[in-house]
């Protein structure tokens, strides 16, 4: 039969699986996904850039530009003139996922501590 000591460690066991698979679901954060992409000839007054890379669910290698007004674009690496605004550093398109984490968790300065 069990004795103490092996409902113990079973219910130790049970623990840690539990605290375990609820820090794993917390960790699981859903990435916006570009489902089609668009050969656009130029967007103007670019506000924000994010890189979409291929990935489980989400199967196109494109760039979220995001013009003034707010509206957002998927748009393909392989355009020109967007080619040459990265090639040239004009533009700077970090991987999506640092969208996320900025918007989940707030940066601050040494101003806000005070």
């Amino acid at each position: 039969m069990w004795t103490t000591l092996s409902v113990r460690i079973a219910l130790l066991s049970l623990a840690v699986v539990m605290l375990f698979s609820a820090s794993e679901a917390m960790l699981q954060i859903p990435l916006h996904c570009c489902n089609k992409v668009q050969r656009l000839r130029h967007i103007e007054k670019i506000k924000q850039c994010f890189e979409q890379k291929e990935r489980h669910g989400c199967k196109y290698h494109a760039f979220m530009i995001t013009n003034d007004s707010g509206k957002t674009f998927c748009v393909e690496p392989t355009v020109p003139w967007l080619k040459n605004l990265l090639e040239e550093e004009k533009l700077k398109c970090p991987p999506d996922i640092s969208k996320l984490l900025r918007t989940r968790f707030e940066v601050l300065d040494e101003d806000d501590l005070e």
